[in-house]
């Protein structure tokens, strides 16, 4: 199996349980487009617990997710839970990043069976994201990349295989014709998404991290990839 990790951090316009269920919602139904339909479910204390707290019925939402939603994030306005799908994928999400409720970091993992399935996978996903979305960020790793800690820099966000930020940048400048690709909404730039490498990216392979790195290090030189403490 191979473990992809996407992480998208938003500053939502408002913080409300129905704008983190929209939000919600909204992934998976990305996640449905590439992957096909299945249930979501809320955690519990175990198993046949969590399967009792179904919020998304293959794309749409159940009748009782609000009612499931509230009950599970008593701490509201702070927030942070998790989703699951039946299997090993999820969707998990909280805010307060930078002491501030209306910053949000999400994070979807997904189990690929094989590296085609992969590339295809974040390949479509990825972009649609970006579209649909509009995140601040967005970074898409593979095979435990941070979690072995293989970044250059361990206090700031890590590049993986994809780096996208809603920051305009010039091509020339920053010299990085096969990495760099702008991304235009309406004919208008509206960010930049940096790519390791076009194939598969293996975040446990030595030569593919040393190309996550070299990345992170021209990125840092030009003041892009951010510290944890300047996401937003």
């Amino acid at each position: 199996m191979y473990k992809i990790e996407i992480t998208l951090f938003i500053k939502e316009k408002m913080n409300s349980l129905d704008g983190i269920l929209k939000r919600l919602h909204q992934l998976v139904q990305l996640y449905t487009e590439e992957n096909g339909s299945t249930d979501w479910f809320l955690t519990g204390k175990n198993k046949e617990d969590a399967m009792t707290k179904l919020i998304f019925h293959g794309s749409e939402i159940t009748s009782n997710a609000m009612q499931l939603l509230t009950k599970k994030l008593p701490d509201f306005p702070l927030a942070g839970t998790r989703i699951w799908s039946g299997n090993d994928d999820s969707i998990e999400f909280e805010n307060y990043i930078q002491s501030d409720i209306a910053c949000f970091q999400y994070r979807m993992v997904h189990y690929a069976t094989n590296e085609k399935n992969a590339l295809s996978f974040t390949s479509q996903i990825a972009l649609k994201i970006i579209d649909k979305i509009e995140p601040h960020i967005f970074q898409l790793e593979t095979n435990g990349y941070s979690l072995h800690e293989s970044q250059v820099f361990p206090d700031r966000l890590p590049v993986g295989w994809m780096f996208y930020i809603d920051k305009s940048y010039d091509e020339k400048v920053l010299n990085l014709p096969k990495q760099m690709h702008s991304i235009n909404r309406e004919g208008q730039p509206v960010g930049t998404l940096f790519v390791t490498k076009r194939d598969f990216f293996d975040g446990s392979n030595k030569a593919d991290i040393t190309l996550s790195n070299d990345l992170e290090i021209a990125l840092v030189a030009h003041d892009i990839l951010p510290t944890y403490k300047k996401i937003f």
